[in-house]
């Protein structure tokens, strides 16, 4: 604002006294008639006028011409020395290299994002085949354990009997694990089914309560609840967001103690439902544990945003 207002002030001052000397040729021809004598003073300001207009003309054009030089100079450094008609020439031809390499530097940050996109894809396509086929596998696993602990082929010892049992538990664990990776990688590749429907927002926290304060008893934390009545609407899924309510919960649950209780609230945001559930574990202040990016994931498939706002967790869900 301030250069704006130097050189349309540069421009004025140059115009002014052009202006008042026309003024005064005016009055020059008005007292050059015949049997009329100019006034001195008029003549004294006519010399004074030209001698300004002359002087303020010449500063103006040294400015100009010395702030089109550095703009030339620093054109040609950025564009290389060319020949040219004058400094408005090169630095036209300057503004027009930068712009088309503007215009390539975001074609090529297009394409690149494209490619990315494209082995986003790629990647959790096949990681979503290795997971189901790893899944296939690992219940080929846990099937002839299962068969070994509730009909065993004669008599297991109390070693032999914990030993089936923990490669159960591990292969349930597994299972688990492989279950959330696919659905992570069904989300990345937009292949997870996800049910629009009106949802009532209290009903669905309500429905993960239990998990919730069963969780919180295994810390020896209490469980605050705060539900605001009357909230809208919203359109999600209902089964995927208790699916990623639970697992956000559950894992507050862990940080939450003796003195720092579980709490999980309600509350309308610009016409969106938002859940709020504290403490925020420390994993999700770093990086993010596994069941936390599935529950992620799992709202932005239904075009909900998560984050941390004044310590607890925060879930906004609906338009």
């Amino acid at each position: 604002m301030t250069i704006s207002r130097s050189i349309a002030w540069r421009l004025a001052a140059g115009v002014l006294p052009a202006v008042l000397a026309v003024a005064l040729v005016v009055g020059l021809f008005y007292y050059g008639e015949l049997g009329r004598a100019a006034p001195r003073l008029i003549l004294v300001l006519a010399v004074v006028l030209t001698g300004v207009s002359i002087i303020v003309a010449w500063i103006n054009a040294r400015y100009f011409a010395d702030r089109l030089a550095r703009l030339a100079r620093a054109a040609e450094q950025a564009s290389g020395p060319q020949a040219s008609i004058d400094e408005f020439d090169r630095i036209e031809r300057a503004v027009g290299n930068l712009g088309s390499a503007l215009t390539a530097s975001e074609a090529e940050r297009a394409r690149t994002d494209a490619m990315a996109a494209a082995r986003l894809r790629e990647q959790a396509t096949m990681l979503s085949g290795v997971v189901h086929d790893s899944i296939a596998q690992l219940d080929e696993v846990r099937l002839p354990l299962q068969i070994l602990l509730e009909s065993p082929f004669g008599e297991l010892n109390e070693n032999q009997e914990e030993l089936l049992r923990d490669a159960r538990s591990a292969a349930d664990t597994i299972d688990v694990a492989l279950r959330r990776l696919g659905l992570v990688a069904d989300v990345d590749r937009e292949a997870l089914p996800v049910q629009h429907e009106l949802v009532q927002v209290n009903d669905v926290v309500r429905s993960v309560l239990p998990v919730a304060r069963a969780a919180a008893e295994r810390r020896g934390a209490r469980t605050e609840i705060a539900l605001e009545p009357g909230l809208p609407r919203v359109t999600a899924d209902r089964a995927r967001l208790a699916e990623a309510l639970s697992l956000f919960v559950t894992d507050a649950a862990e940080a939450s103690g003796a003195n720092e209780p579980l709490t999980v609230s309600t509350a309308r945001e610009d016409g969106r439902a938002v859940i709020r559930v504290a403490p925020v574990s420390e994993s999700l202040r770093a990086s993010g544990a596994p069941s936390q990016i599935l529950a992620a994931r799992l709202i932005a498939a239904q075009h909900g945003e998560v984050s941390v706002d004044s310590g607890a967790l925060a879930i906004r869900i609906g338009a």
